[in-house]
C-alpha cells in the first residue's frame, strides 16, 4: 500500500492464472538518490541513499507530489511518514515474535493522528490569526451590546494587563531561542488561557499552534520526529492530558532537549491538580501512579495567577471599561475584584445551579460536576452522565420521570445564563464526535472549595463510575477512589483494567493488597503485571515475596529487576549484596540506580553503607546528592501538597511519608555524620530539615541536642512530638522539661509511660518521681525494675537521699553555744528559702555516709529555722536526728564568709543529683582523672557509681567545689 497518509492505495495487481502478481508501486527516496535530486543536500553517500532506511514505497501521484515540491515534502517529514506506515503496517499484522515467528494479534492500531497532522499541517492556525475561543478553552464572555464599535470583538472583551505579564512574556519570549514548557495555574475563571493568549501572540507572530485532541496523540506526536519547530502545543486544562497517564516524560524532554527548533509547549490548570501529581508512591516498592506527571510539571515554568485583581489591574481595568462595557460591567457587579469570574458570567452559573427551575437539570449538573472531583476526566459521556445523574434524583423524581427525562434536563443544563455561557457544554475531539459533556469550570471550582472546607469527597458516583467510565479516565478514579476511603470502588475501577492488560492497574491492585496485609494476594497481582511485560513490577514483587518468607525467589526476581533497569530493583540488590558483605558490587548497583535517574536512594544507600565503613567525607559527599536528588524528586516545596477533595489523614500521611522519604532520610543521616563529629550548627541544620518532614527519629536526635545545650522549652518543641509519636526516649525527655517547668502532674505521666515502655533511665527516673510525691512502695518497685535494667545512677540517687525519706520523722531541739565542740566538722550549705546554714556531724561518733546522705535531702528544702516555726528569729544551735535512735546532725548560722561557699556547695549538689535523675552519665564522669577511671575499673568497682560519691564526698566533706 502506498505509505502516504489517508492514500493506503493497493499497489499490486492481483494474480490471475495466466500472469503473476504485478507491483505497481515506485520507490520513492527520502534523501534525493543524487545531489541534483529532490532533497538531494545530505552527507549520505550513493550506497547509503539506495538503502531500505532511505526509501519509502509510494503510489505514482503521490511520487511526483513529493518530489516536485521538496520544500513542504522535507527529509524530516518524510522518515516520519515512513515510520508512522510501517507502525500502521505491524499494528494490522501483529508484532512477529523474532524465536518463535508467531504473530501478536493483539496489537493495538494508532497512527491516524499523525497521519492526518501531516496531511493537514499547513491548515493548522497561525497565533496571531483569529482563533475561536472555545476551540483554545477560553471561558465565554458577557455578550457585547450592539451598536458598539467593530473594532471591539463580540468573542473576546478588551484585555486587562495582569501584574505576571512581564514575566510571562518574557518566558515566552525565550521560546523563540530555545524551546521551553509553561504552565499557568490559577482558580477556575481567572484569566489563565486568555492571560497565555495574549503573551503568545505577543511574543511568537507568525508561529503555528497545535492543539492535540488526547495525550495519546499528544505523546505520539513529540515522538514521532516530525519537525515542529516554531510551533506553540496548546494544553488548555494540562490535567486531561495528564490523568490518562498516556503522555510520557520521555515525550517531553525529547522536545525540550533537541536543538533542531524552537518549540513551546504552554498549558493551564488548578492549583490543586497541579500539586495533586507531586503525590508519591504510598510505600518504598509501591505504585507511583502519579510519577510521569509529577516529573513532566517539574520540568516546567510555573506562574501563579489569582482570582481577584490587584490594586493595580484594577486601575487598569477601570481604564478598559471606559472602552468595553462588559469589562465595565463586571467591574460593577465584582464586590471582590474577582472580575475575571464575573466577565464570565459566574454569578449567572452559580444561580442556574443552586436555585434551579428544573431541578432534575441541575442533577444532571451537579453529576458532571462531582464526575470530575472523583477523577473523571472533565468530559463525561452521555450514557454515563445519564447514569451518574440518577444518583441525585429523589424518590419522586425518579418515580415521574417520563422516558425523556433526560435529554430534557440535559437541554436545560445546555441553555446559556447569558451569551454564549452554559452551565453544561459539549466536547468534541474530532469534528462530529461528540466526546461527552463538561461542566462549567466555575461550577466545578466552586463545589471543589466546599468539599474542601469540609474535608469530605462526593459519596454518591463512586461505584457508577467504577463499574460504568471507560477506560482512560479508570486508573485516576480508582487512585481518587483509594485516597478517599473508598478501596472497594477503587478494586473494581481496577480490576476493569487489569482484565483489560493494563499493567498499571495489575500494579496498583498488588499495592491495595499489600496495605490490606494480604502479601500473597499482592504477589499475586505483581507477576501478573510481570508476566504481562511489566518489568517496573518486578521490585514490588520480590518485596512481597520476602514478606511471605519465599526469600530465594524474592532474590531472583530483585536480580531480574535490577538487570532490567528498575531503579528500585538496583537499590534492592545493592541492599542483598551488601548484607552478604560484597560492598564492591553492592556500590555497583547502587550507583547504576542513580545513573537511572531514581529519587536519589541509589545515593542514599551509597551513603550509609559509606557511613558505616568509616569513609565520613564520601558518605557525606553522597548524601548530599541523595538529598538533592531527594528535593528534585518532592518538588520546590516539600511542604506544600494537595490530593483529591476529601481524602482520608491517613492517605495524606502515606503520600506525605513517600514523597520526602529519600530527602528526609538522607537528611538525618547528615544531621548524625555531623553531630559525630561536633559540628553542632550543621548538625541541627540537617535534623531540623529532617524534622520538618516529620521524621521522628531526627525529632528525637534534634531535641535531646537543644536540651543538652540548656535549651530545653525549644527542645519540647521536637521531642514532644516524638514522644507522642511512640519515643520511649523522647517521653523521658519531655517528663524532665515538664518536672523542671513545675508541671508535675504531666511529668509523671510521661516518665510512667516511658518506664512502661522498658526504657531504663526512665524507669529510675520514675522511681525518683514517685519517691519525691511520697510513694515510696511504687517508688521501690520501679527502682528495682530499673537496677535489673542496667541503671545504676537511681541506685546512686536512692543512696545518696535514703536518709531524707518523706516518713521519717525528723526532730529538732535548741543547742546552747557551749554544746558545740571541736569534733564537729562543719559544711555550708544554702536552701530554697535563701538562708545559708553549716551542718555539722561529730567525726568520732557518726557515719560519713550518713552526713552525705542529709546533706543530699536537705539542699532541696527550707532550713531548720525556717521549717520549725517556734523560732525564726534568732537562730539558736540545733540538734537534729532522723529517728529516735538515728545519727545526730548539728546546725547554725552561717558566718558571712561562709555564705558564697554555701552557695556554690548545695549549687553543686543540685548538679550531681539533676545528673543522678536524668540519666546523664557522662555529666558524673566528666571530672573524674583518666587514672583515677582505670583504677576503679581494674579492681572491678561499679565506676559510675563510684565517681558518683567520690563527687559527693568532695563536695560536703572536702568541701571542694
Amino acid at each position: 500500500m502506498c505509505a502516504f497518509p489517508r492514500c493506503k492505495k493497493a499497489l499490486t495487481a492481483k494474480q490471475t492464472d495466466s500472469e503473476p502478481v504485478a507491483s505497481l508501486g515506485e520507490i520513492a527516496h527520502i534523501v534525493g538518490d543524487s545531489a541534483n535530486g529532490p532533497r538531494g543536500t545530505s552527507l549520505l553517500t550513493s550506497r547509503e541513499r539506495n538503502q531500505y532506511e532511505n526509501l519509502i514505497l509510494l503510489c505514482n501521484y503521490h511520487h511526483q507530489l513529493i518530489d516536485s515540491h521538496p520544500a513542504t515534502w522535507t527529509v524530516s517529514r518524510l522518515e516520519a511518514m515512513k515510520r508512522t506506515h510501517e507502525e500502521w503496517v505491524r499494528s494490522r499484522l501483529g508484532s512477529i515474535d523474532p524465536v518463535t515467528g508467531t504473530a501478536d494479534r493483539g496489537a493495538q492500531s494508532g497512527g491516524d493522528f499523525i497521519e492526518w497532522f501531516i496531511t493537514e499541517a499547513e491548515r493548522w492556525p497561525i497565533v496571531d490569526s483569529p482563533v475561536d475561543r472555545a476551540l483554545l478553552g477560553i471561558h465565554a464572555a458577557l455578550p457585547l451590546p450592539s451598536g458598539l464599535p467593530e473594532s471591539l470583538s463580540a468573542q473576546l472583551p478588551e484585555y486587562v494587563r495582569r501584574d505576571m505579564d512581564a514575566e510571562l512574556h518574557e518566558a515566552v519570549g525565550d521560546a523563540a531561542r530555545r524551546s521551553g514548557f509553561i504552565v499557568v495555574v490559577g482558580p477556575s475563571a481567572s484569566g489563565k488561557t486568555r492571560s497565555v493568549y495574549e503573551a503568545v501572540r505577543a511574543k511568537l507572530s507568525g508561529w503555528r499552534m497545535i492543539i492535540p485532541p488526547t495525550a495519546g496523540d499528544l505523546d505520539e506526536l513529540l515522538l514521532s520526529g516530525i519537525p515542529l519547530d516554531r510551533s506553540v502545543i496548546w494544553l488548555d486544562e494540562l490535567t486531561r492530558y495528564l490523568d490518562s497517564g498516556a503522555l510520557s516524560l520521555r515525550a517531553i524532554r525529547k522536545i525540550l532537549a533537541e536543538q533542531s527548533g524552537p518549540l513551546l509547549v504552554i498549558g493551564t490548570m488548578w492549583p490543586a491538580d497541579f500539586d495533586r501529581y507531586c503525590v508519591p508512591p504510598v510505600t518504598e516498592h509501591a505504585l507511583d501512579l502519579n510519577a510521569d506527571a509529577a516529573a513532566i510539571l517539574r520540568l516546567a515554568i510555573r506562574f501563579d495567577l489569582a482570582s481577584a485583581f490587584t490594586e493595580p489591574e484594577y486601575r487598569r481595568a477601570a481604564t478598559v471599561g471606559e472602552q468595553d462595557p462588559r469589562v465595565r460591567e463586571a467591574i460593577e457587579r465584582s464586590a471582590d475584584a474577582a472580575i475575571p469570574s464575573c466577565l464570565a458570567c459566574a454569578p449567572e452559573l452559580i444561580r442556574r445551579w443552586e436555585q434551579p427551575s428544573d431541578p432534575v437539570g441541575a442533577a444532571v449538573i451537579t453529576a458532571a460536576v462531582e464526575a470530575r472531583l472523583c477523577g473523571h476526566p472533565a468530559a463525561v459521556p452521555p450514557g454515563l452522565l445519564r447514569s451518574l445523574a440518577a444518583e441525585y434524583l429523589t424518590s419522586a423524581q425518579r418515580a415521574t420521570a417520563t422516558a425523556d427525562w433526560f435529554d430534557s434536563a440535559l437541554q436545560w443544563a445546555l441553555r446559556p445564563v447569558r451569551g454564549d455561557v452554559a452551565p453544561l457544554i459539549p466536547m468534541a475531539r474530532r469534528v462530529g464526535e461528540l466526546d461527552g459533556y463538561q461542566a462549567s469550570d466555575i461550577l466545578t471550582h466552586r463545589a471543589a472549595r466546599r468539599y474542601g472546607e469540609r474535608r469530605q469527597s462526593p459519596d454518591k458516583l463512586w461505584g457508577v463510575l467504577a463499574t460504568h467510565a471507560d477506560h482512560e479516565a479508570s486508573m485516576a478514579i480508582g487512585m481518587f477512589a483509594s485516597a478517599c476511603g473508598y478501596p472497594d470502588h477503587a478494586e473494581v475501577a481496577w480490576s476493569r483494567l487489569a482484565e483489560a492488560g493494563d499493567t498499571s492497574a495489575m500494579r496498583a491492585l498488588g499495592l491495595a493488597r499489600h496495605d490490606d496485609g494480604d502479601d500473597e494476594g499482592a504477589a499475586t497481582w505483581y507477576h501478573r503485571a510481570v508476566e504481562a511485560g511489566d518489568n517496573e513490577a518486578m521490585a514490588p514483587l520480590a518485596a512481597a515475596l520476602q514478606q511471605l518468607g519465599r526469600t530465594g525467589e524474592a532474590n531472583t526476581w530483585i536480580r531480574r529487576g535490577a538487570e532490567a533497569g528498575v531503579p528500585g530493583a538496583m537499590v534492592g540488590l545493592g541492599r542483598m549484596l551488601e548484607d552478604d558483605g560484597d560492598y564492591q558490587m553492592a556500590r555497583h548497583w547502587y550507583e547504576a540506580a542513580s545513573e537511572a535517574e531514581d529519587d536519589g536512594a541509589g545515593k542514599l544507600f551509597l551513603g550509609c553503607m559509606l557511613r558505616d565503613q568509616g569513609d565520613l567525607d564520601a558518605a557525606c559527599e553522597c548524601l548530599h546528592e541523595a538529598a538533592e536528588a531527594g528535593r528534585a524528586f518532592a518538588g520546590a516545596d516539600l511542604h506544600h501538597m494537595a490530593m483529591p477533595i476529601g481524602a482520608t489523614d491517613a492517605a495524606i500521611g502515606r503520600f506525605r511519608v513517600g514523597l520526602t522519604t529519600t530527602y528526609a532520610s538522607a537528611a538525618l543521616c547528615l544531621g548524625e555524620i555531623y553531630l559525630s563529629q561536633e559540628r553542632s550548627d550543621e548538625a541541627k541544620t540537617w535534623l531540623q530539615r529532617a524534622a520538618n518532614l516529620g521524621r521522628q527519629d531526627a525529632m528525637l536526635v534534634l531535641g535531646t541536642l537543644v536540651w543538652h545545650e540548656g535549651e530545653h522549652e525549644l527542645a519540647l518543641t521536637w521531642l514532644r512530638p516524638a514522644a507522642e509519636a511512640g519515643e520511649a526516649e523522647a517521653m523521658l525527655y519531655v517528663g524532665l522539661t515538664l518536672d523542671e517547668l513545675e508541671e508535675s502532674s504531666e511529668a509523671g505521666t510521661w516518665f510512667k509511660r516511658a518506664a512502661s515502655e522498658g526504657h531504663p533511665l526512665a524507669m529510675g527516673r520514675y522511681a525518683i518521681y514517685l519517691h519525691k510525691h511520697g510513694d515510696t512502695a511504687q517508688a521501690l518497685e520501679w527502682l528495682t525494675k530499673a537496677r535489673e535494667a542496667g541503671d545504676r545512677v537511681a541506685d546512686m540517687f536512692f543512696a545518696a537521699v535514703r536518709g531524707t525519706n518523706s516518713q521519717t520523722v525528723v526532730t529538732v531541739s535548741p543547742l546552747n553555744l557551749g554544746d558545740l565542740n571541736d569534733a564537729i566538722s562543719w559544711t555550708p550549705m544554702a536552701h530554697t528559702c535563701g538562708c545559708v546554714a553549716d551542718w555539722g556531724w561529730e567525726v568520732e561518733h557518726s557515719d560519713p555516709l550518713s552526713f552525705m546522705q542529709w546533706c543530699s535531702g536537705v539542699v532541696t528544702v527550707e532550713c531548720p529555722w525556717h521549717a520549725v516555726a517556734r523560732f525564726p528569729e534568732d537562730r539558736p544551735p540545733l540538734l537534729v536526728r532522723s529517728s529516735p535512735h538515728g545519727p545526730a546532725f548539728y546546725a547554725r548560722a552561717a558566718s558571712s564568709a561562709d555564705e558564697n561557699l554555701g552557695q556554690r556547695i548545695a549549687s553543686g549538689i543540685q548538679e550531681l543529683l539533676a545528673m543522678a535523675e536524668n540519666g546523664d552519665v557522662a555529666g558524673i564522669l566528666a571530672t573524674i582523672s583518666s587514672d583515677y577511671r582505670s583504677w576503679l575499673e581494674s579492681q572491678q568497682y561499679d565506676v559510675e557509681e563510684e565517681c558518683f560519691r567520690w563527687r559527693l564526698m568532695n563536695l560536703i566533706l572536702n568541701r571542694c567545689t
